[in-house]
Parts: structure tokens; C-alpha cells; sequence
């Protein structure tokens, strides 16, 4: 599980790693392997994969919760992107913040007319979802 988990088909801070889309990796089906490398250490009693993101295991086992921060972003730019969004403290910033990151959250499907400062939860969070699981769900649904 050690060299595992530094692939490059992983993404993401120590123990909340996600699987992430790697041309490289789908051309050699390394997602599959690793998932079978995976389910033969858990079946045989060995050691589980403690280094993935609980979002990603509870999407994995079928489970709708969802409860990912902003601190599991390893993109600088994106990361501040979603912190200037949550720190929005009216309605007006956090319309300025969406429409100076439109094309960020469009890309997400989360691009939104913003009526309430409370909105920016939801935005963040739908964004969270997105970028953990939406945006690679061919490599871990396969």
C-alpha cells in the first residue's frame, strides 16, 4: 500500500488521497490494477488502503455523504479560488468571486446566479464534489 499510494493516479494531502484522471495511467489500466491490488490486500487480511479520502471510500461503498474541505485541494490556484468564495461576506463579494472565477465553476457545473451569501456553501461544496469524484468518476468507476 506504501508505493501505492504515491502514484501518480492519486491526488491529494497524506490520508485523504482521491484517485485522479492520468492519461498515462488509463492507456496501462493502472486505476484497475490498483483496484485489484486493493481488494486482494483487504480480502487476504492484509493491509487496507488507510491513505484514500473518506469521501472517496464512502463513494466507493455507495454511500451519498459528502464532507470534503477546501484543504484537500492541492492546486494553489484553485484552492484560493474556493477560499475566496467561502470568506464572501455579502452578496455582492460573492457575486464578484463567481463571476471572477466563472470559468473555473462553469467547467464544474456550478456557475450560479447568487442570491444569498449563504449560497456559498453549496457552491463550494458542489465544487468539492466535483473535483473529487465527478471529474474522475471514468477512472474510479472503472
Amino acid at each position: 500500500m506504501n508505493h501505492l499510494k504515491d502514484r501518480p493516479i492519486f491526488d491529494g494531502p497524506t490520508g485523504q488521497r482521491f484517485l485522479v484522471y492520468n492519461a498515462n495511467a488509463v492507456r496501462e489500466d493502472e486505476c484497475y490494477l490498483a483496484g485489484k491490488m486493493i481488494a486482494v490486500s483487504v480480502v487476504h487480511g492484509g493491509p487496507g488502503p488507510h491513505f484514500l479520502s473518506e469521501d472517496l471510500v464512502d463513494y466507493l461503498a455507495g454511500q451519498s455523504s459528502f464532507k470534503a474541505t477546501v484543504d484537500i485541494i492541492t492546486e494553489d490556484e484553485i484552492g484560493q479560488a474556493l477560499r475566496e468564495i467561502e470568506s464572501a461576506a455579502t452578496v455582492e463579494a460573492l457575486q464578484e468571486c463567481t463571476l471572477r472565477h466563472s470559468t473555473m465553476l462553469q467547467i464544474a457545473g456550478c456557475l450560479r446566479r447568487v442570491t444569498t451569501v449563504e449560497e456559498k456553501r453549496t457552491i463550494v461544496s458542489d465544487y468539492l464534489r466535483w473535483y473529487i469524484i465527478d471529474r474522475n468518476s471514468v477512472v474510479i468507476d472503472r
